[in-house]
Formats: C-alpha cells, structure tokens, sequence
C-alpha cells in the first residue's frame, strides 16, 4: 500500500523526541514514511523552528508544511476561545494559514492522521478519504484531575467547565473519525463516561525501548540520588514534582541529608524553581541529550503524577533501563505494572517517601525490582510490535 498517501496534522514538531508526546509521534512517523507516501504537516512552538532542518534530514517524506503558533495559555485567551472554539487548547492552536495549506495538500491524500485532538479543526469539512484520530490522553480527564486536585473554588469552577467543553469536543472528533488510536486505560475511561468506542483501536505510547540493550544497573555503581525527568512546562510535571519538594523530600533528607535530586528538563517553571529554592541538593540539568549519563548513577526514578491520564512514557523509560522506580497510581495507570514487583506504587506522600527511602537502602529490592521491571518491559512494550499491530488496524481501514 505504498500508493497511498498519508497526511500526519501535528500539533508540534516531533523532533527532538524528548518528551512523551513528541516520543510517540516521531516514532509512528518514521514507521508511515517507510510503509506508505507520507507528508507531513505541523505547527511549530517554541525552539521547534531550530530543528527543522534535522527533522527533514533525519526522514523521507513527500511533502512537508509548517506554521509557528504561539497563543499563551492565559485567562484573556479562556475568554476568547468561549466565543470562537470549543477548547481553550483548540484555540491556542488555531491558524488560518495553517488551515489553507493543509486544504490545499489534502486534496491529493487517501488518509489524515490527526496526532493530537487541538488539530481536528483542521480538517476539511469537504474531505472525502479517512480520517484517522490518534489521541495522546484522555483529554476531558486531565483537565477533570486537575479541578478536582483544586482548593480554590473559582479555578476548580473553571478547570471543571473545561473539562466538559474538552469532553464535548472529544465525543465530537471521535464520531467524525473513521477509526480511532487510544490506550486501552483511556478506552475504558472513554467508554465509562458514556463515549461511544465502537471505532477505537488499542495503541501504546512507548519510550526509548533501545535501553533494553544496555548492560544492567548495580546497586554499588550508583549514586544516593533520585531522577526526575519530564518537561517542566507541562502542569501534570510541575504539579508532581512541586508536591515533591513540598511534601516528600524533606523526609528524605532527614534520613539522608547527602541525598541528591537530578531534574532533568528545560526551562522549569517558576514554581518548580521555588519549591527547590531552600535545598542545595536538587540539582537542575537543563535538557540532557544523553539520559543514560544519569540513568546509570540514579538509585531511584520517582513519577509523582497526581493527575494525567493514558501510559505515562517516563515510567516506560526507568522499566527498560531498569532504575527502580516510586510512582503513583496515575504513573502506573494502563502499564502492567505491580507494586513491589516492578515498580513502587503510592499516592499518599508518608507512603511514597517510605518507599523512596526503602529503594535508597534495600539492595535485595532494589535488584528486585530491576530485574522485573526490563522483563515486563521487554515482553509487552516494544515500538516494533507495537506499529505492527496497529497497521492492520490501518490496512482493515482502507480495504
């Protein structure tokens, strides 16, 4: 089915791969350009315009359309996008000059791969091959957490409105669609709050599986640290790692005043910095090109995800180095993980410092819960095997 060309809308350029999303998406586009005639649209956000070149080098695609947004999340912006878009984020994305590029290009394509629900506006309404919707999360559910994780009755209010205009949309894209990619976890949440899920498909959203091949950690060779990484502008990140610092690692550190936290990621957001102000033991990275630097030294990979929802990729990432890792039931939520087998799971900060502390100190757990965690991982959370699966999805699709 080479013939068949393949439009992939994006809502950001997937390259660098560094976050969850962008891991996903850079790797379900490097697959489509090698099976099918692939052009690829995207908007372009913040330093993504430096990357550009090495994007286009780094694959082969028929045709490529790009456009820079930047419309702030802000509370002028929530008041603008209530008289012209049904989301707050589906207006941030929004760009007539986008619209006409890609109403022009898809006029040659037999499919549209909408990665990312803010960019199904850009569908057009006259286009008669498929339309494929692959989501990153549940959407309505992020914003649903966050209102309830609110102690401020205004915010919640407004967190609790969005959350229903994100679900309205939703329900919306998804019976415009011909088929649709979820997590099986954000299936079944579709399907609990009433959404129809007749044209759902099960994918995965998987990290750097090539840790697999790295020789495994010991406990002697690392350090007394704890890793975080995740993109530190993202409110699911700096609500975790705020409740973090404010709520867990002070009784860390009165058992283990030597204790290290690497954050890696760029630009954090001013609350992250506050929260780490008062301690000269978190350590700030920036944006680091090779994790393994500080994968193999890590005693402990902490997920502290109060909200979220679909496969977390930051867990998938210390499954297939093997770095044991404290995360919470959110962080485990559509990953065949069990506490105290392949991971540790808790959403009580006394219990999720216990079990960073425990980690800190018990050997026999801690190798444990290395050697479990890359056999799951190497058993049920491969790229190859996942693409495979959902190209049949496809190929049932278009015949």
């Amino acid at each position: 089915m080479k013939h068949l060309k393949v439009l992939f809308i994006t809502t950001q350029l997937p390259f660098p791969p560094k976050s969850g999303g962008t891991v996903k998406s850079w790797n379900y586009v490097k697959f489509l350009s090698e099976q099918y005639k692939l052009s690829v649209a995207t908007l372009l956000k913040d330093e993504d315009l430096n990357y550009e070149k090495d994007f286009l080098k780094a694959l082969s695609i028929d045709q490529y359309l790009s456009e820079q947004v930047s419309i702030k999340r802000s509370p002028i912006n929530l008041l603008k996008s209530y008289i012209s878009a049904p989301s707050l984020n589906v207006f941030r994305n929004a760009s007539t000059r986008f619209q006409n590029k890609i109403q022009a290009v898809s006029k040659e394509c037999n499919v549209l791969i909408i990665d990312h629900y803010e960019v199904f506006q850009y569908v057009p309404k006259e286009f008669n091959g498929k339309v494929i919707m692959h989501t990153h999360n549940a959407e309505f559910m992020l914003w649903q957490r966050m209102s309830e994780l609110s102690n401020n009755p205004i915010q919640r209010l407004v967190l609790k409105l969005e959350a229903n205009r994100v679900k309205r949309y939703e329900k919306t894209i998804f019976e415009n669609s011909d088929l649709v990619y979820s997590t099986p976890s954000d299936i079944e949440l579709y399907h609990k709050h009433g959404f129809n899920t007749s044209k759902h498909q099960s994918t995965f959203h998987l990290g750097n599986d090539t840790l697999l091949e790295l020789p495994d950690l010991e406990f002697n060779e690392t350090e007394k640290a704890i890793t975080f990484i995740g993109t530190l502008s993202w409110e699911p990140n700096i609500d975790g790692i705020v409740w973090f610092l404010e709520h867990i690692w002070p009784s860390i550190l009165t058992r283990h005043s030597d204790c290290k936290l690497y954050i890696l990621g760029s630009s954090p957001d001013d609350r992250i910095k506050k929260a780490a102000k008062h301690y000269s033991q978190v350590i700030f990275t920036g944006f680091v090109d090779k994790l393994e630097d500080y994968l193999k030294k890590t005693r402990v990979y902490i997920a502290p995800l109060r909200f979220g929802s679909g496969m977390k990729v930051k867990v998938l990432e210390g499954l297939y180095r093997g770095t044991p890792s404290v995360t919470t039931s959110v962080g485990a939520e559509g990953l065949a993980i069990r506490n105290e087998q392949e991971v540790m799971i808790a959403d009580g900060p006394e219990k999720f410092a216990k079990h960073c502390l425990t980690l800190l100190e018990d050997e026999t757990l801690w190798a444990k819960l290395r050697d479990n965690s890359r056999k799951l991982a190497a058993k049920k959370y491969r790229w190859s095997d996942l693409f495979q699966q959902m190209d049949l999805s496809f190929k049932k699709l278009m015949t």
